[in-house]
């Protein structure tokens, strides 16, 4: 006990408004004065208290952690203001507005004054409301709040004003929430805490509540400390409820407790009274054993004391008590006292010896956690077995013992499976050893990823690779393909970082390409068609970082890669491209990359690209071409713009592509021949195509000074002279006179000298006088061809050729020729003319000429032409002709004979093709004899003639020996030429033509012999096929192994693996997987299982760690150990199912029930494993396997359930055991279908219990009862069903077999059943008074048939007393019919009975004749007064006359003074000489009326007096009223005088204003209301 005043705290703040306490370790003392200030002080260090200066109104310390919760008023307002500090950090983690309670060590309660709210001091979550307070809460100041650990159990304390008898006792009001049901109890309690206490028998604990009362009842204050169990567990043993009184001293007796907290560790609780004292109450923890065991002599109870406080003295007596239990062999009873009694334990030990034969009990132990595991208990353990002892060792942190050697790789696979977390710092642990990590890394990985922790695997695996070394590459791989499988964002975020540089970058790069994470990929892959293949996904790559990676590439490559991009998607994909070039134009080369934008007609991607780039560039070229895409795009401004600024481009060259362009705006063109001086063309094209506004605007705005020229260019295109004047007109002065008029005075001129009649004339004379007319006609374009050529026809008709020629008047000039036989002429006019509709028109057949032509044409016009557009034209006429063979004699003149056409490429060409269609005989000539022609297309003509040898022989000629190849393959069709040929030419290509022939027609071993010759690895997929076709293996192999070193395909490393297993080559196997490939081992282990390949399996299996299928492949080689090792590493049910069905087929069951129990553990695969077993009858084994299953940590619903099915099939015994072992942990439904199939009745009554299904238990029960029967159980269920039928059911059951139990059972059931008709049935039965007992108990309900069965009994038995309670206490029964049953009874008092339900039943003169008849006169007496008849009292007067009872005429006019009346009781008595034994009534009389005589004078004298009273009050309230009334004003009416009807007095005067003003204080009113109105 301290006092907190010792350590300088004012007795003024030790109130529960200041103080509070959370926990045992800490209290809050808040202070404000002679400052605000929280002082904290801690129980482990009481003397130095913590103060800090805080303004707070309430203030809490964390129960655990020095965090401090604070309240305080906002300024202001009404809200309060909740703030949460850590006082170690020095700084605020929460805040929120509304009082505070630490209810956890993170969770702060709130209570308002309604509701209460929970807030989390974790992440951002605001309050959240549990419940209402409740009414008997409402106007309490609260005090304390409190959950339970489980947080499902609210306690709320509040504080109220006393009762009115004791004001100082304060009331205390509790309210008790439920979580869990969301309901409330309110109680009356000061303090309340819960606690965690574990039961006897129960493995779970018990949550208790303890509260303490203070309460005045009847004078006396009693004060009680409770402890009760809260939500007791169904079937398990409960906490029994216990009480305490509390003692306060004499001084402090009105004081009450304010907060408890319980001390758990050794059973007692701290308390802080007002005068600060923090009191510990706790018991001598030395001393309580020994006392209960010596001086109460209580052995049990010492021991259960010893075991549940962990309190000394009670060594002896427990080891007294093991040593019994173990020489009883009950080991069981054994271990669980020395597991609950840890202080005795060591020595308890010293017993271990004896436990070398039940080694597995302590094994068990251990794994329940039983024991409590020290460094002493393992040193006792280890001269027993040194693993266990390992293990005890670990459990207890102890240092491992010299001369042991830890199994690291074991005890990190058992951390593994229980604290994956600790699995990684245990690694990690490992790693940081010295002399290196005692396991390897890539194991520890494996481990990791065996149990799919590959987050764990990934925390490790960073952690231990930070130095970056060469030989972690493989594990660097690792860790970037387990992430980049399952978490790619993990990857790309250890890629970002560089952390790693030695992992394989061609396996990262194919996994990122996989994962989605293409720009990794990217950035990993060193191959250009990796790069191609990765690059086309551009919706997936971030821009920007694409555009950054071609900065990455060479030249060549980023080429490459942007032709890709715009060959995929063009549009998508061109502002990246764009961006790229601009970014990266110097390494690129401009060129380059215009190149690329033209190849694809990407004028918009040349805009963008050249118009970033033109600013610096003087390139012709380059300005050109943007000018062209701009306008191709449509950016006519940007045109406009440059061809006015730009002085680098090309001018003629600009000027005709902006004709060509023909824009709709032809400003350009008018930029670029106004520059250069192309005016006339400008003129003529805005003429051509009627554009004549920009003719105007150009003179008009641009350049009026080459008006002239203009103008003179319009006159050449004959513009009309009104356009012309108006246009001379709108220029008016600015146009210069001198020029125009000289052009148009030459135009004049010559228009008048090209007269065609003028020129035909001197063409005629000339022509008559022979004074050289060829040179006039050659000459002279004005005159007419036609009327001079007619003119020379008949005089020179050579000279009419002539003029015929000049104006190419064809048919003219074919006339005048056939006419004439001038062939020689017609045949150079026509080749000249290379016309086609000449040459149709002469070569037709119905020509009769066509024949003498065709001679001339072949021997002289052709062989003198030296224009090859005249002999083409010439030989496409003989073509259309269809002439094939005058072609051919054409042909051979031209090219054969030495003219200057014999080595032209097309004439050659034309002259094999022609005789291809025409003479096939002469093409072998032809082609020997002629080098100039074009041999792959010839060949390709030959081929499609269906001539193989010449097209051998043309592609031989041109060493196209992959073609020669093909035409004997695939025409000839003969492989041995081809195999022939390919030797002579030794071409690769040629050997993978022959190769692929071969493959083809099924001669597999030489085309793999062909391929390999061929160094051809591009048909790899065929070879594969054809290979598993043919079965052909050996030579698979070589093939593949060139393939290899070829391209690094999945598909090929995957069959060379699967050849090597077909060829039974295992070691080459092993080999193979050991070096670097790309094989799918996955894939390939699969298709060798399938393919019954188990060995080879075995190999591919085991070498990835697929566990799963290495078992199920070891299984089908028939080892089972190793299968199971393997299913055990992949932990899969499939798998774990697999190799347990087959070690179940092989009986070898040991393997199979561990393989079960892996099984089993899975709700969903227990079912498939039982009809296992059981389809093959293995039941014992299965049974086996279930009970092994019940020790698993993870045992669940569904073993439990499974086994109680098996029990109740195969081993009914062991049924009811097990069900009640584990009824909690059991599928009850699904039982009690395996009970009910099986018959077992006493089970399945068991099991409806259980599962609460009362009225099935009870149908149960009774229908077998010889076996189900049992009273106390049926009790306990009768009262429980919901079928109301059951309960007689269960009465009928009852009266024919157990009728001695009947009065028990209905006890029970009183509250349930209708008596009525349980009465019935026992009246039916003749057993009414069987059941006496009974009815009596349910009395009290007074129900008509059980009271008058009772009667009816009473009456038999002639119980009278118990007959008269029975109508006193129960009316509800025919009591005309009793009363009428009893009165003719021969027992007196019987009839007694029936005169007194006459009188309960109101009929009083039956009543009292049956009283007069029995001379019960004092009944009668009573039954006349109690009737209040006036008449029966006074017959019964005359009656006792008549009898001469005088006494009992006197007693009667006592008894009923009442009723009768004075004067007949006088006339009667006077009358038959009574009045002796009338006077004692008429004294009481007279007496009666003269007290009422005086009551009456005496209200009379006190009515006249209140009336005299008021009349005075009256007068002095008007004779004030007239005093005062003298005093007001005469200007003013008085105001009305009560009963004056709103009259003034004094003739209209007022009264005077308060004389304020003269120094005298106004007037009272005198009981007047103020008159300050006026």
């Amino acid at each position: 006990m301290e006092l907190l005043p010792s350590i300088g705290i004012s007795p003024q703040f030790i109130t529960f408004t200041n103080v509070t306490l959370e926990s045992e370790n800490v209290k809050c003392v808040r202070e404000t004065a002679p400052q605000n200030s929280v002082v904290i002080i801690d129980m482990h260090m009481p003397m130095q208290p913590l103060r800090r200066p805080i303004t707070a109104d309430s203030a809490l310390m964390n129960p655990n952690s020095r965090i401090l919760a604070l309240k305080a008023q906002l300024p202001g307002t009404t809200q309060d203001h909740l703030q949460i500090f850590n006082i170690e950090m020095k700084a605020k983690m929460k805040s929120y507005q509304m009082p505070e309670q630490w209810i956890t060590p993170k969770m702060l309660g709130l209570v308002t004054q309604t509701s209460v709210y929970h807030w989390s001091i974790e992440g951002d979550s605001e309050p959240v409301k549990m419940f209402e307070r409740t009414a008997n809460l409402q106007s309490n100041q609260i005090i304390n709040y409190k959950c339970d650990p489980s947080e499902k159990w609210l306690v709320l304390i509040g504080i109220a004003p006393g009762s009115p008898e004791r004001q100082q006792l304060v009331k205390g009001n509790m309210q008790l929430f439920s979580v869990d049901q969301q309901r409330s109890q309110a109680l009356e309690a000061h303090a309340a805490s819960f606690a965690q206490f574990k039961v006897p028998g129960n493995e779970n604990p018990s949550t208790l509540i303890s509260f303490a009362t203070k309460s005045f009842n009847a004078g006396q204050v009693t004060s009680k400390l409770h402890v009760i169990e809260l939500g007791a567990q169904p079937g398990k043993p409960s906490f029994t409820k216990k009480q305490a009184d509390l003692f306060f001293p004499p001084d402090f007796v009105d004081d009450f407790p304010v907060a408890m907290q319980p001390r758990l560790q050794c059973g007692g609780f701290y308390a802080i009274n007002r005068r600060g004292q923090v009191l510990l109450a706790t018991v001598n923890e030395a001393m309580i054993v020994p006392f209960v065991s010596g001086q109460l002599n209580n052995l049990e109870l010492a021991v259960n004391l010893a075991k549940r406080g962990n309190l000394p003295g009670a060594e002896n007596l427990v080891v007294q008590r093991f040593q019994e239990l173990f020489a009883q062999t009950k080991y069981k009873e054994a271990a669980e006292l020395a597991a609950e009694s840890p202080q005795e334990f060591s020595e308890l030990l010293t017993q271990l010896p004896s436990f070398q034969t039940k080694k597995n009990l302590l094994e068990n132990w251990l794994a329940e956690d039983k024991l409590e595991c020290t460094e002493e208990l393992g040193d006792l353990v280890k001269t027993v077995d040194n693993d266990l002892a390992l293990k005890i060792y670990i459990k207890a942190r102890a240092t491992p013992k010299v001369g042991y050697s830890p199994d690291y790789l074991f005890l990190l696979q058992a951390m593994l499976r229980s604290d994956p977390q600790g699995a990684v710092n245990f690694a990690l642990m490992m790693s940081q050893m010295e002399g290196g990590c005692p396991v390897d890394y890539n194991t520890i990985t494996d481990l990791f990823l065996q149990r799919n922790l590959i987050r764990e695997a990934t925390a490790f695996l960073l952690d231990v690779l930070k130095p970056n070394l060469p030989e972690h590459s493989y594990l660097q791989t690792k860790v970037l393909e387990i992430n980049l499988v399952t978490f790619p964002n993990v990857a790309d975020a250890i890629l970002a970082n560089g952390m790693f540089s030695h992992y394989d970058r061609p396996r990262i790069a194919q996994l990122c390409e996989k994962a989605g994470l293409y720009i990794r990929a990217l950035q990993h892959y060193t191959e250009l068609p990796d790069i191609k293949r990765v690059i086309v996904n551009t919706h997936a790559i971030e821009p920007q970082a694409l555009v950054e990676f071609f900065g990455t590439l060479s030249r060549e490559w980023a080429l490459e890669c942007m032709k890709d991009l715009l060959l995929v998607n063009l549009r998508g994909n061109l502002q990246i491209i764009v961006q790229a070039a601009k970014e990266y134009c110097e390494q690129l080369g401009v060129d380059a990359c215009v190149k690329l934008f033209e190849q694809f007609k990407s004028y918009e991607g040349l805009y963008f690209f050249l118009g970033s780039y033109l600013s610096s560039s003087e390139n012709p070229d380059i300005h050109f071409k943007y000018i062209e895409a701009a306008a191709r795009t449509g950016q006519i401004k940007e045109v406009e713009r440059v061809t006015r600024e730009s002085n680098f481009y090309d001018p003629e060259k600009t000027r005709n592509f902006l004709m060509e362009a023909k824009l709709p705006d032809a400003r350009p063109l008018i930029n670029v021949c106004d520059r250069f001086g192309f005016v006339a063309d400008l003129t003529h094209y805005l003429y051509s195509n009627n554009m004549l506004r920009y003719i105007e605007g150009y003179v008009q705005k641009v350049n009026p000074g080459n008006a002239p020229l203009v103008v003179g260019q319009l006159l050449d295109d004959e513009c009309s002279e009104d356009f012309i004047k108006g246009l001379i007109l709108s220029v008016r002065s600015l146009l210069p006179v001198e020029p125009l008029w000289r052009n148009f005075l030459e135009h004049l001129v010559s228009e008048g000298s090209q007269d065609v009649h003028v020129h035909n004339a001197l063409g005629k004379i000339i022509i008559d006088s022979n004074n050289n007319p060829e040179h006039f006609l050659t000459t002279n374009p004005y005159y007419d061809p036609r009327v001079v050529g007619k003119y020379c026809e008949k005089r020179d008709p050579t000279l009419a050729v002539v003029a015929y020629r000049r104006g190419q008047c064809d048919d003219e000039l074919i006339n005048v020729t056939n006419k004439n036989s001038l062939f020689k002429l017609q045949a150079r006019y026509v080749v000249e003319r290379m016309d086609g509709d000449l040459w149709e028109k002469v070569l037709n057949p119905e020509n009769e000429y066509r024949r003498l032509l065709i001679d001339q044409v072949v021997s002289t016009a052709l062989p003198e032409s030296k224009s090859p557009e005249q002999v083409s034209a010439a030989v496409k006429a003989f073509m259309t002709a269809d002439l094939p063979h005058e072609l051919i004699e054409l042909l051979e003149k031209i090219v054969l004979q030495n003219s200057a056409f014999s080595g032209n490429f097309n004439l050659q060409n034309l002259l094999i093709l022609t005789a291809i269609k025409a003479d096939p005989s002469r093409v072998m000539d032809y082609i020997n004899r002629l080098d100039n022609f074009d041999g792959p297309a010839v060949g390709e003509v030959a081929v499609e003639a269906q001539l193989y040898e010449e097209a051998f022989a043309i592609f031989k000629k041109f060493n196209l020996n992959v073609q020669a190849v093909d035409v004997l393959l695939d025409n000839i069709q003969s492989i041995d030429r081809a195999v022939e040929f390919a030797f002579r030419v030794e071409e690769d290509a040629v050997w993978s033509q022959v190769a692929k022939a071969q493959l083809r027609e099924g001669l597999l071993s030489d085309a793999i012999e062909s391929f390999i010759r061929a160094d051809d690895a591009t048909q790899f997929l065929e070879v594969i096929r054809a290979a598993e076709d043919a079965n052909v293996y050996h030579d698979l192999v070589k093939y593949l192994l060139m393939v290899r070193q070829k391209a690094k395909e999945p598909k090929v490393d995957s069959e060379l693996i699967f050849a090597y297993a077909k060829t039974d080559k295992l070691t080459d196997i092993e080999e193979f997987i050991l070096m670097p490939n790309v094989a799918n081992l996955q894939n390939v282990g699969d298709r060798l299982y399938n393919e019954t390949l188990y060995e080879a399996a075995r190999i591919i299996f085991q070498f990835i760690a697929n566990w799963a299928k290495l078992a199920i492949t070891l299984v089908k080689l028939k080892q089972f150990q190793s299968a199971v090792d393997a299913a055990r590493k992949a932990n899969s049910a499939k798998t774990w199912k697999e190799v347990c069905f087959a070690c179940v087929d092989a009986e070898e069951f040991r393997l199979a029930q561990i393989c079960g129990l892996n099984i089993i553990i899975q709700v969903d695969d227990l079912e498939e494993v039982s009809e296992y077993y059981q389809n093959r009858g293995y039941f014992n084994e299965l049974i086996s396997l279930m009970e092994s299953g019940l020790g698993l940590e993870r045992a669940h619903m569904g073993i439990f359930t499974e086994l109680g099915v098996l029990y109740a099939r195969y081993r009914p015994e062991k049924l009811m055991e097990h069900i009640k072992l584990f009824s909690t942990r059991l599928n009850i439904p699904k039982l009690i279908r395996a009970c009910d199939e099986q018959q077992h009745w006493k089970e399945l009554t068991y099991l409806y219990i259980q599962y609460d299904e009362f009225d099935n238990a009870a149908t149960t029960i009774m229908n077998h009862s010889p076996v189900a029967w049992d009273h106390m159980q049926f009790k306990d269920v009768a009262v429980k069903v919901a079928n109301v039928e059951l309960y007689y059911k269960a009465v009928h059951f009852y009266l024919q077999e157990h009728p001695d139990l009947i009065n028990d059972l209905l006890n029970v059931l009183a509250l349930r059943v209708d008596h009525t008709r349980v009465v019935d049935i026992m009246r039916k039965a003749g057993h009414l008074l069987l059941v006496k007992p009974y009815m009596i108990a349910v009395q009290s309900n007074n129900v008509s048939a059980v009271n008058e069965a009772l009667n009816q009994i009473y009456m038999e038995e002639e119980d009278y007393e118990r007959l008269r309670e029975s109508i006193d206490l129960h009316d509800n029964f025919d009591q005309i019919g009793l009363a009428q049953k009893v009165e003719k009874h021969e027992l007196l008092e019987m009839r007694r009975v029936a005169a007194y339900i006459y009188k309960k039943a109101g009929r009083w003169k039956q009543s009292i004749a049956l009283s007069k008849k029995d001379n019960l006169y004092k009944d009668a007496m009573e039954t006349a007064s109690q009737s209040g008849d006036r008449e029966l009292a006074e017959e019964l007067l005359v009656y006792f006359i008549e009898k001469g009872k005088k006494e009992c005429f006197a007693s009667c006019l006592f008894v009923c003074y009442d009723l009768i009346r004075p004067d007949i009781a006088l006339e009667l008595a006077w009358m038959n000489n009574m009045i002796d034994f009338a006077f004692p009534y008429l004294l009481q009389f007279v007496r009666e009326y003269t007290g009422k005589v005086d009551e009456l004078v005496k209200d009379k004298i006190n009515a006249q007096n209140e009336v005299k009273t008021k009349e005075q009050e009256e007068k002095d309230v008007i004779a004030q009223q007239n005093m005062y009334a003298q005093l007001l004003p005469l200007a003013l009416p008085a105001p009305p005088m009560p009963g004056m009807g709103g009259t003034t007095m004094g003739g209209g005067f007022a009264p005077p204003p308060p004389m304020g003003g003269m120094g005298m204080p106004p007037m009272p009113s005198f009981g007047m209301p103020p008159m300050g109105s006026y």
